[in-house]
């Protein structure tokens, strides 16, 4: 079997799964909990606060979402239930035996499934991105609308996810129960938060911030969302991989 088709086969297993539910359902709340922010503070606070710090009402938008609706922290959160979701899926129609019976690698199943996840983890983000230019358009922000802003924000959680995504899909196939990968995503969050604020020093080397330095006002941790995010990815879909291909699952 191709790869292509292999993936293509993965993405059409999900047709009618829990994804699109999960990929209304976040960005429908986290857009909503946007615009009643700006609705109840843009005018008499937020807009004002924007104008002290030198931005733009767009750019304070995304420090809102980003930093205080703490979107940058939740968000590999969100990719490891996007795992879980696609694994379960696999395992509830017990796709696994009739797949690695056919003529496919190990390996290609495994990054088959892999590029499944960070397709619906960017397409989560881009929902969320489309949120965003949805509440500032509302509200009427004065200013134009920063599209070079945005697109930078989309392409560096792209890659800040991608670590999340490789831990996941790994942690996905080695976990029989969904719910205990999902709740390793939490507590990978909760450490994270811990070291973001008690040990700095130590934040470049969690997986888990990298989607959460894909803002920056002054752009040097951004950096860090793309090499962290790629290294990262680099070093799980290794372990995975090498575990995946010697372990049985049937």
């Amino acid at each position: 079997m191709r790869f292509l088709n292999l993936v293509t086969t993965d993405f059409l297993k999900q047709k009618r799964g829990l994804i699109w539910l999960f990929l209304s359902v976040i960005p429908l709340g986290t857009t909503s909990a946007m615009f009643l922010d700006m609705y109840i503070r843009y005018d008499d606070y937020l807009y004002f606060r924007a104008q002290e710090k030198g931005i733009s009402s767009w750019e304070m938008l995304l420090l809102e979402n980003h930093l205080v609706l703490n979107w940058g922290l939740f968000l590999p959160v969100f990719v490891a239930v996007i795992s879980a979701i696609i694994h379960y899926t696999e395992t509830k129609q017990g796709a696994w035996k009739s797949l690695l019976s056919l003529p496919v690698s190990r390996t290609s199943a495994f990054l088959s499934k892999f590029l499944v996840i960070v397709f619906f983890g960017c397409l989560l983000i881009i929902l969320n991105s489309l949120g965003l230019f949805l509440v500032g358009k509302i509200i009427d922000f004065p200013e134009p609308f920063a599209a070079d802003l945005y697109m930078k924000y989309v392409f560096y959680q792209f890659a800040g996810i991608l670590g999340a995504a490789a831990i996941h899909n790994w942690l996905s196939l080695l976990l029989k129960n969904q719910i205990h990968a999902i709740l390793i995503g939490f507590l990978g969050m909760i450490i994270s938060t811990i070291l973001l604020y008690q040990a700095p020093k130590l934040k470049g080397f969690s997986p888990y911030l990298y989607p959460y330095f894909a803002y920056s006002l002054e752009g040097n941790e951004q950096a860090a969302a793309i090499v962290g995010g790629v290294l990262s990815c680099a070093v799980f879909l290794s372990i995975g991989i090498f575990e995946f291909r010697r372990r049985d699952i049937l």
